[in-house]
């Protein structure tokens, strides 16, 4: 808190001739949360909404995906892409293959 405040504020003085208030009651946390529980919230939308809403909203965008895909404009491959994957697609023939049986892994683990 702030403790600099001058004694002679006028706050402090309407304050010291406050007459002072009643007690709360037994019941008055009660009563306080009984009225916020009464207060009328805000309308919420209903669980059936969402679910018609859901289906729907997904195919239009699933439309719109589709259709910037057919729309957008075709680029060519360069040529250098492509000879690396011609070069890719044959690592296969290099990599030694074995087939893999249990009489060989058995042979090959002793």
């Amino acid at each position: 808190m702030n403790d600099n405040l001058p004694e002679k504020d006028a706050l402090w003085d309407l304050l010291g001739r406050a007459r002072p208030t009643a007690a709360p009651t037994p019941f008055f946390a009660r009563n306080v949360l009984r009225s916020i529980r009464n207060l009328t919230p805000a309308p919420a939308i209903p669980a059936f909404v969402l679910r018609w809403i859901t289906a729907p909203a997904f195919a239009i965008l699933l439309l719109g995906f589709s259709l910037s895909l057919l729309h957008s404009p075709k680029t060519q491959v360069p040529a250098e892409l492509v000879e690396y994957f011609d070069i890719a697609a044959g690592l296969d023939q290099l990599a030694i293959v074995e087939d893999l049986t249990i009489s060989n892994f058995a042979a090959n683990s002793l």
